[in-house]
């Protein structure tokens, strides 16, 4: 996946492929789609403004004070645009709240002068007050309002795209530019950076991953405790499912936590016992009592149902947090000691295929480090 660049006369956007990742996320879990797909692009230009402002208001400084001016710009660009277009669609069909909503597009302008024109406001107030009110915007005027003429449209068999694509053909103003074209394809499409892992689970992956310290820099426990946070998060993610979903995504974790579980402790204590760890028991007792807390569970997991998921999740990241961040860290320190001897034993683990790898483990092991393997 590569960065998105989008340019209009005042305004540079390059969005990268991790802010790509938390756009497609923010837009889902937030349900904007309104399958117009005019509307749908221009809401998510909308999104990219406000994605881009809170880069600046991220990084203050005077050199991006023409930015800012530009996401002003281009917000009441937006207003003048959008607001047409939808006024005109709700004109035609005659929505019942048309006037409502009309007003609603003249408070949305006001509102974006009042904050440009505050006294005794300087960038970084504007910037940050223009940056919650767009939020607002989105999560309550979208959600609520546009969501209530999709609704119209729909029980009323009233095709949308239709109109605009006729607006189009005329010679309108309301033709998608090349970069919201771009932009629509990009959050629509279910591009997945790594085959069989969504994105939205590579980007929470990610941020466990960094927010604790995980990595040991030996690259076969490395994989395999990526691979457990991996199914963390999927399980986590099925615990918000519906039963039918839920029940698919707990048939193809259990057999991997199993596989984890055996595979891993295996892996580990055939270095620790190669490397001469002297704590080495002590730890081969810690996989034991975990291995029999897994098996405890067998009956809970095997219903697949929330209860179940939601034990595994438990039983999971209690490990994550406890054993891997502190006990395999003493481990870690020893591995990084003998380096030479570990990646060699490592090596004959994988060569005796005592550890085995998937290919999407490997691709996500070089994904969170930029490493090659």
């Amino acid at each position: 996946m590569t960065s998105l660049l989008i340019e209009t006369e005042r305004l540079k956007i390059v969005i990268d492929p991790e802010t790509l990742i938390r756009f497609r996320k923010f837009w889902r879990e937030n349900d904007f789609t309104l399958g117009i797909e005019l509307l749908d692009a221009q809401h998510m230009w909308l999104i990219a403004l406000l994605f881009h402002l809170e880069s600046l208001i991220a990084v203050p400084g005077e050199k991006d004070k023409k930015q800012i001016d530009a996401v002003f710009s281009e917000a009441m660009r937006y207003a003048e645009t959008h607001f047409q277009a939808e006024e005109l669609v709700l004109h035609e069909y005659r929505f019942p709240q048309e006037e409502n909503h009309a007003a609603q597009h003249h408070a949305f302008k006001d509102s974006i002068r009042n904050i440009l024109h505050a006294p005794g406001s300087n960038d970084a107030d504007h910037a940050s007050k223009l940056g919650r009110f767009l939020h607002n915007w989105l999560v309550q005027h979208i959600k609520k309002e546009d969501m209530a003429y999709r609704d119209f449209f729909r029980g009323n068999g009233i095709d949308a795209n239709s109109y605009f694509q006729r607006l189009i053909a005329g010679g309108s103003e309301f033709e998608l530019s090349e970069t919201q074209m771009n932009l629509y394809a990009e959050v629509s499409q279910n591009n997945e950076v790594i085959p069989g892992i969504t994105n939205e689970v590579l980007l929470e992956v990610k941020r466990m991953w960094k927010s604790f310290s995980i990595r040991l820099y030996v690259p076969l426990i490395d994989m395999q405790h990526l691979w457990l946070i991996k199914m963390v998060v999927e399980l986590e993610e099925a615990l918000k499912a519906n039963y039918d979903q839920r029940l698919n995504l707990l048939i193809d974790l259990l057999p991997d936590v199993k596989s984890y579980v055996e595979e891993h402790f295996a892996a580990e204590e055939a270095m620790m016992d190669a490397l001469g760890y002297p704590a080495a028991q002590g730890h081969k007792k810690l996989h034991e009592v975990f291995t029999r807390t897994v098996t405890s569970h067998d009956a809970e997991y095997a219903t697949r149902t929330r209860h179940g998921a939601a034990v595994l999740v438990h039983d999971l990241k209690d490990w994550l947090l406890t054993h891997i961040v502190i006990e395999d860290a003493k481990f870690a320190k020893l591995c990084r000691e003998k380096s030479a001897e570990a990646m060699k034993v490592s090596k004959q683990i994988i060569a005796e295929k005592k550890a085995k790898f998937k290919k999407v483990q490997i691709l996500l092991y070089q994904y969170i480090t930029g490493k090659q393997t």
